[in-house]
């Protein structure tokens, strides 16, 4: 059995709270450590459903629903505050957020990239989730 302390980061913004996240072994894949790590942050905000869904949203928001959204005119947040979080099906999203580029993943100070690599966890290594933010013009 591993702990491991999971960071998640938005540039400029709130973000999602530390959690502690316990997998039976150390060696797992980034898709088993993104969703427990998913699972824990949503069960950390329950008792806070609005913030929860909110912050939730702002870190696996996705470039194509940006994209999408601007075709609009304006880009939101889904109007969701009220409903409760759920886990798969917010592990789902976080899974296409992280194939599509949304946000990097540090294991170790080590920028893993594919869902089904396999990776180790040590007692004490950071494990870090950033939100990537496209920059105007580019």
């Amino acid at each position: 059995m591993v702990r491991v302390e999971v960071r998640s980061r938005i540039p400029g913004g709130e973000r999602l709270p530390d959690v502690l996240v316990q997998l039976a072994q150390e060696q797992t894949t980034v898709r088993e450590l993104i969703r427990a790590a998913v699972a824990e942050q949503v069960r950390a905000w329950q008792a806070d459903r609005m913030r929860c869904r909110a912050l939730l949203d702002r870190q696996y928001l996705t470039d194509d629903d940006i994209r999408a959204q601007a075709a609009t005119g304006v880009v939101r947040l889904p109007d969701r505050q009220l409903a409760e979080p759920d886990v798969d099906a917010e592990v789902g999203r976080a899974w296409r957020a992280f194939e599509r580029g949304a946000f990097a993943l540090f294991v170790g100070g080590r920028q893993v990239d594919l869902l089904d690599e396999e990776i180790v966890l040590r007692l004490g290594e950071p494990v870090v989730f950033v939100r990537l933010t496209a920059l105007v013009g580019g």
